[in-house]
């Protein structure tokens, strides 16, 4: 695949753990060598990780 590759809008379907392992993942790396990597890929690593916390909440809401 070469870079830089289009963007299109999908839907992935993960559960609370998979989030919760994303958000971990991201906030246990160096955040400079994140933000290298999510700029190689054409992506907010603070976005990302925002979307992901409002993703993780809404889905625990569901539980209440």
């Amino acid at each position: 695949m070469t870079y830089p590759c289009p963007s299109v809008v999908t839907m992935a379907t993960l559960d609370t753990q998979q989030i919760k392992f994303l958000i971990n993942l991201m906030w246990g790396h160096d955040p400079k060598d994140t933000k290298t990597l999510a700029q190689q890929h054409g992506v907010n690593d603070t976005d990302l990780l925002c979307q992901l916390g409002k993703c993780l909440n809404d889905a625990l809401a569901e539980l209440d």
